[in-house]
C-alpha cells in the first residue's frame, strides 16, 4: 500500500510540471519547498546507503563461513530520504579471494524494487578473517565482515610417518639402478584416524641424484591414510633428502643414497664423409652440403653423436654447421661457403666424430684474369690495357693485386691494382718487333694476351660498330657486304703499293678481294659477308716487297636477325610446390639453323595453381637463348603447368613447354667424396651416396632407384674440352708447353655442347665439328652397387659412374637419381666434372691421356680461355 500511495503521489507531481509549462523537463529533487519553475529553484543528486547483512541457510545471521556452511549476501541500497534504489547493479569484493568465491562468475547482482540485491558465498581453500565489499553505480559502498575455515585447512594435528623400502618391502636407503626404492608415507591425527583423500607432494633436494616414478611427484592418500610412490636412480651418485607436503603446508622428510646411474656411452666406430660437390664456385653465391654418415662397429646408424666439421682458418671459407648432431638416419650435415675469399684454390675440409676423423677436398674454381686492349702496334708505340679479376659469376673483383710480366717490351708496372669498379690499366710499350706474351696472375688464376709488335703502322681503320646481320644464302647481293679498311704507314709516311691478303675465320670475302695492294693513301678496303652466325676473326698480312710482312688482326660479329624456329626448355620439369623454381630457357633460330640473336622474347604461363614466370620477356644473347625462372605454388597434375615462348616482333615463332608441381612424399640427395678406383688400366670408378630420407630426415628403406648420366646442356653452360697435359712439378696439369718450354695451365679450346636444344638428336647446323654425332654426347654408364637399384634401412644407396680415362678433366656431367614410392616420385641431380685418380697425376713416368676431343689451339690462341659455341673439326 505505501508503494501504491508513492506512485499516485510521483504521477500528481508530473501531471503539476507539465501543467506549470515545464514540458520536456527532468524529474529533480528540489532543495528547497519553493516553485519548481526552472528559474530559481536549484536541485542536487541524491546521495545513497549500502547496507550489508550474511545469513546462513537457515535465514538465521552468521558470519562464519565453512564448506559445511555456505553464506547468503544481503545488500540494501536506499537514498537519503529513504527510497529503493531499484534495478542498480552492484557489485561484490573480496579482501582475499583465497577466503571465499561468489555463487555467480561475475560477483555482481541486481536490486529489485525494495533495493535488495542478495549473493551467494562459499568457502575456498585458506581459513581466515575477510572482508565483502559492495559498490553501486555511483561509487557508494558498504562493508561487512566474516570468517573462513578453508577446504585444505584442517583444525587436526597429524603424525606423518616416512619411510624407503626396497623391492622386497625391507627397509632400505641405498639407491641404485638395481635397487629401486618405495616411499610410503602415513598421516594420522592425534584421535587415531587417517588424513583420507589428500594430496600429498614430494620434492628432492637434489634432482640429478633420483627421479619420482611419476610425472607430477605426487601421491594421493587412501582410507588408511597412506601414500607411496616409486623413487629411481638418477644420472649422479650421492646423499639426498625426500620431503613429503601435506595440505595445509606441513612437512615430514627422510635421507636417502643414491649410487648414480651406469652411463655407457658407444662411440663412433666408422663415418663417411661426402659433398654435394667437388667443385665450389668462387664467387660465393653458392655452398656445398657436407654430410657426414656415423655408423657403431656393427654398420647401425647413430643417432645423438657430435659432429664437429671444419677447415683451417687460412683457407679463407667459412662452415655453417647444419646439425650439431646426427639425425634419426645417422646423418649430420653442414654448408660450406666462401663469401671473402674468390681465389682458385684448393681446400681440405675435415670431419671429426669421436675419435674418427675424415677429410674431403674441395675444389674453388671460377676466377679468372682478363687483359684486353690492341692487339697491334708499332715498334716503340705504346698500347694501354685494361685488366679485370671475376669470379665464377664473371663479376669484377675490387681492391685485387695482379702480378704482370711480358717477355719482351716494357711494362709501365709490374704489379697494379683493380679500382671499385674491377678493373686496372698498365701501358705496355713495344721496344722490339716481335709477339709479346704478358701475363698476369692474381687469386690462383693465370692469363696471358698477346701483342704484335711491328715496324710498320698496319692495322686496320674502318671496322663495323655493331654487329653484322648474316646474309640468307651464298648468292650474295651488294646489301649483304660489310666493308672493312687496312691503312700502312713507313717511317710515319703513307706506304702505297703494298700487297695485302685478307682471310677470315668466318664468312665469305668478296671474290677479287682477297688480295690487293694499298693505294696512294696507304689504304686498301675489302667486303665480307657470312650466311652462318658467329664470331669472325679476320687477318691482313702484308708484305712491303722487300721480305718484310706484318699483320692485323680484328674480330668482327655476325648475327641472325629472322626468327624462324624455336626450341623450350624447363629445367628441371618436374619440381615441388611452394616456392620451387625451373628455368625456362628458349633458343631461337633463323631458316638456316643460325642462332639468333637480340630477340625479344616473351614467356606466358598458364597455371590455374598461381605459378609465376619472372621476368616476362628476355633478350636473346650470341647463343640464341633467352631465359627466365617459373616460380612454383600449389601442386599440379602431370604436366599441367603450360608455358609458351614467342618472338614478340615475329609471334608465329612460338614454342612450349609443359612441366609438373608434385608434391613431393621424401626427399633425395647424392654427393660424393674424393676417392676415384681404378678397377682397370682404362677405365676410373666414382661412387655417390644416393640418401632417400623423409620430411622429418628419417631414413625410407625400400625406395626405387634409377639413375641418368647427361652432358651438361648446352643452356645451361655445357662444355666439352680440348687439351693435354705437362708436368709441373709435383704433378700433372693441364696446359701448354711452348717452344720456350713455358708452361701456361689451362685448355687449348672450351667447346660448348653441340646439343643447342638438348633434344638428343643432331639437327640442323648443329654438328659443328662435322663428325656426323652431337658433340660430347654421353660418356661412361651409371650402375648401383651390385645391382640393388632400392634403399637399404638407412634410406641409402650407392651409384658407381664408369667413364674411360681419357676423358678425365675433359668432360663434364649432370649426375641424375630419381626415386619412386607409393606412387610418389622425387629427384636429385649433381654436377660432375670427370677426375683423374690422384696416383695418375702424380706419376712422372706415365701422364694421363690427352683429351679425345682433340688438342689443337683456336686461330687466335688467346681464345683457348673462352667458350667457343662452335668448336670445328680439331
Amino acid at each position: 500500500m505505501k508503494t501504491l500511495s508513492k506512485s499516485l503521489t510521483l504521477f500528481s507531481m508530473l501531471l503539476m510540471l507539465f501543467a506549470c509549462g515545464g514540458g520536456g523537463g527532468s524529474l529533480e529533487r528540489e532543495t528547497s519547498s519553493g516553485n519548481t519553475g526552472g528559474d530559481t529553484g536549484t536541485t542536487t543528486d541524491p546521495t545513497y546507503t549500502v547496507t550489508l547483512s550474511l545469513t546462513d541457510q537457515a535465514g538465521e545471521t552468521d558470519r562464519d563461513l565453512s564448506s559445511e556452511n555456505p553464506l547468503t549476501l544481503t545488500a540494501t541500497v536506499v537514498d537519503q530520504d529513504g527510497a529503493a534504489l531499484a534495478d542498480a547493479l552492484v557489485t561484490f569484493s573480496l579482501s582475499n579471494e583465497n577466503l571465499a568465491s561468489f555463487s555467480n562468475d561475475t560477483g555482481t547482482a541486481r536490486t529489485d524494487d525494495a533495493g535488495v540485491a542478495t549473493i551467494n558465498l562459499t568457502a575456498s581453500t585458506a581459513s581466515g578473517d575477510g572482508q565483502i565489499t559492495a559498490t553501486t553505480p555511483d561509487g557508494t559502498t558498504g562493508t561487512t565482515t566474516f570468517s573462513a575455515t578453508g577446504t585444505g585447512a584442517t583444525s587436526d594435528n597429524y603424525t606423518v610417518a616416512l619411510s624407503l623400502a626396497n623391492a622386497g618391502g625391507e627397509a632400505d636407503r641405498d639407491l641404485s639402478s638395481e635397487n629401486p626404492l618405495t616411499l610410503n608415507f602415513t598421516a594420522v591425527n592425534a584421535s587415531g584416524n587417517p588424513l583420507t583423500d589428500a594430496l600429498i607432494t614430494f620434492t628432492l633436494s637434489n634432482d640429478d641424484i633420483a627421479q619420482f616414478s611419476n610425472d607430477t611427484g605426487t601421491a594421493r592418500t587412501n582410507d588408511s591414510g597412506e601414500a607411496t610412490i616409486g623413487l629411481l636412480v638418477g644420472s649422479s651418485a650421492g646423499d639426498g633428502q625426500v620431503t613429503a607436503t601435506l595440505p595445509d603446508g606441513s612437512t615430514q622428510t627422510t635421507t636417502f643414497s643414491s649410487a648414480g646411474a651406469s652411463v655407457v656411452t658407444e662411440v663412433p666406430a666408422e663415418m663417411e664423409f661426402y659433398a654435394s660437390s667437388v667443385l665450389l664456385p668462387s664467387s660465393g653465391s653458392d655452398s656445398v652440403e657436407l654430410i657426414a654418415l656415423v655408423k657403431n662397429s656393427q654398420s647401425v646408424l647413430m643417432e645423438g653423436v657430435e659432429v664437429s666439421f671444419s677447415a683451417p682458418a687460412s683457407a679463407g671459407v667459412e662452415i655453417q654447421q647444419v646439425d650439431d648432431a646426427t639425425l634419426e638416419n645417422g646423418t649430420a650435415s653442414a654448408l660450406l661457403s666462401t663469401s671473402n675469399n674468390a681465389g682458385n684454390r684448393f681446400v681440405t675440409v675435415t670431419a671429426t666424430a669421436g675419435d674418427v676423423v675424415r677429410t674431403i677436398e674441395i675444389e674453388i674454381d671460377g676466377t679468372e684474369v682478363t687483359i684486353n686492349g690492341s692487339r697491334s702496334i708499332t715498334i716503340n708505340d705504346s698500347a694501354t690495357l685494361t685488366l679485370r679479376v671475376q669470379d665464377s659469376d664473371g663479376t669484377n673483383i675490387p681492391n685485387q693485386s695482379i702480378s704482370l710480366s711480358t717477355d719482351i717490351g716494357t711494362l709501365s708496372a709490374t704489379e697494379v691494382t683493380t679500382g671499385t669498379n674491377g678493373q686496372a690499366s698498365v701501358t705496355y710499350t713495344g721496344s722490339e718487333s716481335g709477339t709479346a706474351t704478358i701475363s698476369g696472375a692474381a687469386l690462383g688464376s693465370t692469363t696471358t694476351f698477346t701483342i704484335t709488335v711491328q715496324e710498320d703502322d698496319f692495322a686496320f681503320t674502318t671496322v663495323p660498330t655493331e654487329e653484322v646481320p648474316v646474309a640468307p644464302d651464298d648468292a650474295y647481293e651488294a646489301g649483304d657486304y660489310t666493308t672493312l679498311t687496312v691503312s700502312w704507314s713507313k717511317d710515319n709516311a703513307v706506304f702505297a703499293g703494298g700487297n695485302v691478303t685478307f682471310t677470315a675465320s668466318r664468312g665469305d670475302i668478296r671474290p677479287g678481294d682477297e688480295t690487293g695492294t694499298t693505294d696512294a693513301s696507304g689504304e686498301i678496303s675489302f667486303d665480307i659477308a657470312s650466311t652462318n652466325a658467329g664470331v669472325a676473326e679476320i687477318t691482313a698480312t702484308g708484305n712491303d716487297g722487300a721480305g718484310n710482312e706484318v699483320t692485323a688482326t680484328v674480330e668482327i660479329e655476325f648475327i641472325a636477325t629472322d626468327a624462324h624456329i624455336m626450341y623450350v626448355d624447363a629445367s628441371p620439369d618436374i619440381i615441388g610446390p611452394d616456392g620451387q623454381t625451373s628455368t625456362i630457357s628458349a633458343v631461337v633460330r633463323d631458316p638456316a639453323g643460325n642462332l639468333v640473336k637480340n630477340k625479344v622474347v616473351s614467356f606466358n604461363v598458364n597455371d590455374t595453381s598461381t605459378g609465376t614466370i619472372s621476368p616476362s620477356q628476355a633478350t636473346t644473347d650470341s647463343n640464341g637463348i633467352a631465359s627466365t625462372v617459373f616460380t612454383s605454388a600449389a601442386v599440379t597434375s602431370e604436366e599441367f603447368v603450360l608455358i609458351t615462348a614467342t618472338v614478340i616482333d615475329e609471334p608465329e615463332v612460338t614454342a612450349q613447354v609443359s612441366m609438373t608441381v608434385g608434391n613431393r612424399a621424401f626427399d633425395v640427395s647424392i654427393g660424393t667424396g674424393n676417392l676415384i678406383q681404378s678397377p682397370d688400366d682404362t677405365t676410373y670408378l666414382k661412387e655417390f651416396a644416393v640418401f632417400v630420407a623423409d620430411s622429418a630426415g628419417r631414413p625410407i628403406e625400400g625406395v626405387s632407384l634409377t639413375a641418368s648420366i647427361a652432358p651438361v646442356p648446352f643452356v645451361e653452360g655445357g662444355n666439352y674440352y680440348r687439351g693435354t697435359w705437362v708436368w709441373v712439378e709435383p704433378r700433372w696439369i693441364v696446359g701448354i708447353l711452348d717452344e720456350n718450354d713455358e708452361v701456361s695451365a689451362g685448355y687449348t679450346s672450351i667447346c660448348a655442347n653441340e646439343d643447342i636444344n638438348d633434344n638428343g638428336m643432331l639437327d640442323y647446323e648443329e654438328d659443328a665439328n662435322e663428325d656426323s654425332f652431337l658433340t660430347p654426347g654421353i660418356v661412361g654408364t651409371v650402375s648401383f652397387e651390385g645391382g640393388i637399384d632400392e634403399t637399404d634401412a638407412n634410406g641409402q644407396a650407392t651409384l658407381q659412374l664408369r667413364y674411360p680415362r681419357a676423358y678425365g678433366q675433359f668432360y663434364e656431367a649432370n649426375i641424375t637419381v630419381f626415386a619412386q614410392s607409393t606412387g610418389s616420385e622425387s629427384k636429385a641431380s649433381m654436377y660432375y666434372k670427370y677426375g683423374v685418380a690422384s696416383d695418375d697425376l702424380t706419376n712422372l713416368d706415365v701422364p694421363p691421356p690427352s683429351s679425345p676431343f682433340g688438342t689443337s689451339l683456336p686461330d687466335d690462341p688467346n681464345d683457348r680461355f673462352t667458350r667457343i659455341v662452335f668448336c670445328g673439326a680439331n
